[in-house]
């Protein structure tokens, strides 16, 4: 199988790794090894643990596992990261760099038979792997209040209830079967005075469907507080991360164990974040992809990358 995965923000990534000792590392998201391989073959590894809840990573895992045989592979779900360490040698080792890539991997975009694609015929799948949905059971059976909330509060869709509208008018007619059925659906839903903009107009439902099947934010939520209990004094925690939601989430997070002051809301005076301030924040602003990352990858031009220090 091919790899066709590029590692987005791949230099700024490494940038932050220690170069002047042995380190323990977490891959949480593995997927097609960019950032693992690059970091192995750079740098001073001790131990590498990579995490992927899809099952395809295994391949690429095993490519990268015939040059070194310092790493192993969890399919598992990110967070579930304390359970999967348990399960390697070492159980109680602290780690020096804990990285997620929260981006869907271009192998799983481009295989049509996922479901990710709004451009390329597919089944309604969706799934990275252990999910108990898939698109097809959400289209076609949820009821148009639920789809409408689903496609707003996840992709931040602001003709969420006419899309909801339109795909129930039509699977009364028969299943929506595949991917460009709901893409075509979607398209007429949306006004032609936003067809100007860059994105397709499918782009923010598809991602909402993927996200709610996959539980994404919660997963995150969790990772992220079980991550920061799994680094070692000035360990660094690397964010790359996709979309609003996901980006704010980690900002958030950053800001409250950091004891960063914060506004609820612009009307009142700024709060500080009450516990014990654990993480230090290294990226006062998010760094963003550098244009020529950008021409050759387009899919990198919405990345943001944060990094914390433990305290």
């Amino acid at each position: 199988m091919n790899n066709n995965h590029v590692p987005v923000m791949l230099e700024e990534v490494i940038s932050f790794v220690p170069v002047n000792k042995k380190i323990n590392i977490i891959d949480a998201t593995f997927g097609g090894g960019g950032y693992s391989k690059a970091i192995l073959n750079k740098f001073q590894i001790n131990k590498l643990i990579a995490i992927d809840r899809d099952p395809i990573s295994r391949v690429f895992f095993e490519e990268l596992n015939k040059d070194f045989d310092n790493l192993i592979l969890f399919n598992e779900k990110f967070s579930k990261i304390d359970e999967v360490l348990k399960k390697s040698e070492n159980s109680k080792d602290k780690f020096d760099v804990i990285i997620f890539d929260l981006g869907v991997s271009s192998n799983q975009i481009d295989d049509p038979e996922r479901g990710f694609s709004f451009q390329k015929k597919g089944p309604l799948d969706m799934k990275m792997g252990s999910s108990n949905l898939n698109a097809f059971e959400v289209i076609n059976s949820f009821d148009e209040k639920k789809l409408a909330d689903i496609i707003f509060e996840f992709g931040e869709e602001k003709f969420s209830r006419r899309i909801a509208r339109n795909i129930v008018i039509n699977r009364t007619k028969k299943s929506i079967e595949n991917t460009l059925e709901l893409s075509e659906i979607i398209k007429k839903s949306v006004p032609l005075s936003n067809s100007y903009k860059k994105i397709h107009p499918a782009t923010k439902t598809f991602q909402a469907l993927r996200i709610f099947i996959n539980d994404e934010l919660n997963e995150l939520k969790i990772a992220l507080e079980k991550s920061e209990d799994l680094l070692a004094k000035d360990g660094l925690l690397i964010i790359v991360s996709f979309q609003s939601l996901e980006d704010r989430i980690v900002k958030d997070f950053f800001n409250h164990k950091s004891g960063k002051r914060w506004r609820s809301s612009r009307h009142l005076p700024d709060l500080a974040d009450l516990g014990p301030i654990t993480l230090k924040i290294i990226t006062k602003k998010p760094l963003r992809p550098k244009d020529f990352e950008i021409n050759n990858n387009p899919r990198s031009r919405s990345a943001k990358l944060r990094v914390a220090q433990k305290k």
